[in-house]
């Protein structure tokens, strides 16, 4: 609880009205309730000023608006929603200020990064908060959000929570929407990690692929003045966006050719594991102000498998190693951590072998055929799902690349719009779905299009051997496609 005036004199957001004690900040009114201060965020299709009525019935205390609200006290913000991050952080206490703050972003391999992150970090003896696309995590509880990075109300709170149990390190992960939106105005990150990027990626969010990449650097303003930055080094416009940045760099590469600070050497592979090395070529910084020296660091047997898995895990041993964590200890733990749902998870007990990736650009459509390259020759199905609600640009970049793929490893290919396992937000289009259908008929590549994942699956599965490799591949369109592969060998 806190008063009103005091959030106004903390925030320097005036106060115009009578001063009342606030329980709770909200931005919908159909989940305000009575102490709440409702953040009323004009929106391109909705204004949340024509929300107050309603807010006010269900018991706001205040309102916080560009505009008086008669009879009504309100914090006035030319900018509500980044007033709302100015105020989050001090209802709860500038709990930032207490935790150490590690941010990742990048178009792919966020979750795995701050997953393989954690692990890294927490074999060192550290209790480590996560918040990103799995939920806010700390001390054994998730809480799911439906979002990679929570509105700022949420996300401080969650702070506040593990800052009050002891928890002084947080993995951030940072997205486009979040930056744009101001959920993570006032974050100061000690730490920056940024995994890659697909500048044609959330085109249905940005206007052209120039400004999600300068969204995406904005980033860079958020660490701390002498943070270090990790960075995959294998990715041109990475190193493009970071080549002019004033601040310790620490680049992990897999070609030795680029003079990277941490070379990735990759070992052997087969369809349920993976080894690598990283061979330190020039000492790294580490927040403690010291350096590690040069040398090899080996993992003998990383129990994910792709070479995408392993430059993200190769990105988070490199962070953990900066961040102060034991080499040894780091290297136990990754050898020991647990698949992630969706990202090369081998579905367990399963004949045909199942796969479930969910690649949502050109990149990481790109990054399992590499992966297949690793593994046996044996006969590859593909159960595709069209990547809803992101435009006609990106899924046919997706078509072009699964394409090529499909071709390289002569692999048979099903297409589905998953009409009956999505939700609104990431249904299919017309337009979407015949961008697809129009770039495979021009490559000259042999699909089975159904319109439910259902039979998709139903349809691959029925075709395939004991001894194939069946890819379930897609983002929110596939999220079912395992759950319903077991059903379907189960029947």
């Amino acid at each position: 609880m806190l008063r009103l005036s005091s959030l106004s004199f903390l925030t320097g957001i005036p106060l115009e009205g009578s001063d009342s004690e606030i329980f709770g900040i909200s931005t919908d009114s159909r989940a305000t309730v009575p102490g709440d201060l409702f953040v009323a965020i004009p929106g391109t299709r909705q204004n949340g000023m024509a929300f107050i009525p309603e807010a006010v019935r269900r018991g706001a205390a205040a309102v916080c608006a560009v505009a008086p609200v008669a009879h009504t006290p309100t914090l006035i913000a030319a900018d509500p929603r980044r007033a709302m991050a100015e105020l989050a952080a001090a209802f709860h206490g500038y709990p930032a200020r207490e935790i150490i703050l590690i941010g990742i972003t990048g178009s792919l391999g966020k979750t795995s990064t701050a997953r393989f992150l954690e692990t890294a970090l927490e074999s060192s003896g550290s209790q480590i908060g996560v918040i990103g696309s799995l939920g806010i995590t700390h001390g054994g509880k998730t809480a799911n959000t439906g979002m990679t990075t929570p509105e700022s109300p949420a996300l401080h709170g969650a702070l506040r929570d593990m800052a009050n149990s002891g928890i002084r390190t947080a993995i951030v992960e940072v997205t486009t929407h979040a930056i744009l939106h101001h959920r993570v105005a006032g974050l100061r990150f000690a730490l920056g990690i940024m995994t890659n990027l697909v500048p044609d990626e959330h085109l249905e969010f940005h206007p052209t692929p120039e400004h999600y990449v300068r969204t995406k650097a904005r980033f860079f303003d958020m660490l701390l003045p002498d943070a270090p930055l990790v960075y995959n080094g294998d990715d041109a416009t990475v190193r493009d966006v970071v080549k002019a940045l004033d601040r310790p760099l620490v680049s992990v590469s897999g070609s030795a050719e680029r003079s990277p600070n941490v070379e990735i050497v990759i070992g052997g592979a087969d369809i349920r594991s993976s080894a690598f090395s990283l061979r330190i070529h020039r000492p790294i910084p580490r927040l403690s102000g010291d350096k590690l020296k040069s040398g090899d660091i080996s993992v003998g047997s990383f129990p994910i498998p792709g070479r995408q898995q392993m430059l993200n895990a190769a990105l988070a041993l490199t962070a953990a190693l900066v961040a102060g964590a034991s080499p040894d200890a780091s290297i136990r733990a990754l050898e020991n951590v647990k698949p992630l749902r969706r990202r090369m998870e081998l579905l367990d007990n399963a004949s045909p072998t199942i796969l479930d990736d969910t690649v949502g650009n050109p990149a990481s459509i790109v990054a399992i055929f590499e992966t297949l390259r690793t593994f046996e020759e044996r006969p590859v199905r593909i159960v595709y799902a069209i990547r809803g609600a992101r435009g006609t640009s990106i899924n046919a970049s997706n078509a072009k690349a699964l394409a090529f793929g499909v071709a390289e490893r002569a692999a048979t290919l099903t297409v589905t719009s998953s009409e009956d396992a999505t939700d609104e937000r990431n249904s299919v289009t017309d337009a979407e779905r015949d961008a697809v259908i129009e770039v495979l008929r021009s490559e000259g590549t042999p699909f089975h299009f159904e319109p439910a994942l259902k039979q998709a699956i139903e349809h691959t599965l029925n075709l395939a051997g004991k001894d194939d490799i069946v890819l379930l591949l897609g983002a929110q369109g596939m999220d079912r496609g395992a759950e319903i592969a077991r059903q379907v060998m189960r029947s």
